[in-house]
């Protein structure tokens, strides 16, 4: 008897497990998932009237370039074989030339001890970097740059990285945040002119003064860094008012990518450019008693 109920109560859950969760169950799980879609709902809701607004600026960013790889990345479902299929980086042969032979004769150059005591390269390096055009990767070579690619960069920087730090950022600073490239993409044909020779062989060196006392590298978030458009004997330019701090290549740089919030109250541009995040170029020249906080450039 004992045998033939268990048998029964067996048979019983067995069909229960066959034919899944009970009605019950089923409308638990859907209140629960009601309940979750609800708050999620209230608390998106609420994040989003504590966020502040997408500015025109930052409209802009967002909508330069191209989605990559990072867009698989956010979904949650990267996939490393349509990573593989889509892209297929590939160097040179003048790259590949440049990473067996000048990267490497850098690399031998390099100390990072003595670098690290000394805070400094030795003359040796940095001429080498000038002649061999280690501050023009990304130039065109229009304009007496290399014109690499992205991917050749990114190799280089990893390499020197091994050898030296130090050596990376000097190197990363004027082929990613200096104005080279987006001089070459942006800059009027007088820039151009002027300022890319320069920066191809070496004589300016660039840094982007970015980073403030109280903001960081936000650039639509900057504090003390402003600049007004203003008229003066028939020319427009800007006052400028900043403090900049953390600038990588600053005591070695002969022009300054300069990161700034321009306003426009008085509407003198007149649609030849707009408000927001602004860059402008400063060649360095030496005066007596120059500090880092600038008020009334012009």
């Amino acid at each position: 008897m004992l045998a033939t109920t268990c048998r029964r109560s067996a048979s019983r859950t067995s069909k229960v497990l066959a034919n899944g969760p009970s009605r019950r169950n089923m409308i638990q799980q859907r209140t629960i998932l009601g309940i979750s879609k609800a708050l999620d709902k209230r608390l998106y809701r609420m994040a989003r009237g504590v966020m502040p607004t997408i500015s025109q600026t930052e409209q802009v960013a967002l909508g330069c370039g191209t989605i990559g790889f990072d867009r698989d990345i956010f979904t949650g479902s990267p996939s490393l074989q349509h990573l593989i299929e889509t892209y297929d980086p590939k160097l040179s042969e003048e790259e590949q030339s440049f990473m067996a032979n000048e990267v490497d004769t850098l690399c031998e150059l390099l100390n990072d001890h003595d670098v690290s005591i000394e805070k400094d390269f030795n003359k040796e390096v940095w001429d080498y970097m000038r002649d061999k055009g280690f501050f023009a990767l990304k130039i065109p070579k229009e304009w007496g740059g290399k014109g690499f690619s992205t991917h050749a960069v990114s190799l280089i920087l990893c390499k020197l990285s091994t050898q030296s730090f130090d050596a990376n950022a000097t190197v990363a600073v004027p082929n990613s945040l200096g104005p080279g490239e987006l001089l070459a993409r942006y800059g009027t044909k007088d820039q151009k002119e002027y300022f890319l020779p320069r920066l191809a062989d070496g004589t300016l060196i660039p840094c982007f003064g970015l980073t403030g006392p109280h903001s960081g590298s936000d650039a639509t978030s900057l504090i003390q860094s402003d600049c007004v458009v203003e008229e003066r004997n028939g020319e427009l330019g800007v006052v400028a008012s900043f403090k900049k701090r953390y600038i990588t290549l600053a005591p070695v740089a002969g022009v300054i990518g300069l990161g700034l919030n321009l306003s426009d109250p008085q509407g003198l541009l007149k649609g030849q450019g707009s408000e927001g995040f602004t860059v402008a170029l400063l060649e360095y020249v030496f005066f007596p008693n120059f500090t880092t906080t600038i008020e009334n450039l012009y």
